[in-house]
């Protein structure tokens, strides 16, 4: 399957630094790899967090087995204040996908069976609950971080492009006291 990333960020209002950070990659064996990462808080702390995490993300072999790629990321951000993230891979049809915090992920037209981890990643996380599943069909993925209000109209937003959907659940949901992203991954 092809993955059609786009996203949308904004610090918290009055702020310049952003400490939710939107990732996209695809290696060279074809999986794609799509997460945000939520620093604790907002400012300059809760980005280095953030970029913590996303060194990890833009080294690591998206080969390795879910079950050690998580508690690494987890790892790579020790010494930080922490954070909230999801992180999802696809394999061919083969689907990952682990979230610690309160980064959410919701599907159209895919069923995607995933329960939160309680934790902080890089402070403690008791136990690492990794989805697995098959995706067949063309679906649409929504990753959004707690500086969205429960947003509505994620289903409508099929007749937009990834990036017009990015803009448009930013612009209608943002809450303006915390960073604030959004990441739509169209599958196909």
């Amino acid at each position: 399957m092809k993955m059609h990333v786009a996203h949308a960020s904004l610090p918290k209002l009055g702020e310049m630094a952003n400490g939710d950070l939107p990732f996209h990659r695809t290696d060279e064996a074809g999986r794609s790899l799509i997460a945000i990462i939520d620093g604790l808080g907002h400012g300059p702390e809760a980005q280095a967090a953030a970029l913590a995490g996303m060194r990890y993300l833009k080294d690591v072999s998206l080969g390795i087995p879910f079950e050690e790629f998580m508690p690494a990321f987890s790892e790579s951000m020790r010494g930080t204040r922490g954070a909230a993230g999801t992180v999802c891979i696809l394999a061919g049809t083969e689907f990952f996908a682990c979230s610690v915090g309160n980064v959410e992920l919701r599907a159209v037209r895919a069923e995607i069976p995933l329960l939160s981890s309680a934790g902080i990643l890089g402070v403690r996380v008791q136990k690492f609950r990794i989805c697995r599943t098959t995706i067949k069909s063309a679906c649409r993925l929504v990753l959004f971080s707690d500086g969205l209000t429960n947003p509505t109209g994620i289903s409508e937003s099929l007749n937009l492009s990834p990036q017009l959907a990015c803009d448009n659940l930013l612009n209608r949901h943002r809450r303006t006291y915390d960073d604030a992203t959004v990441l739509i991954a169209d599958l196909d």
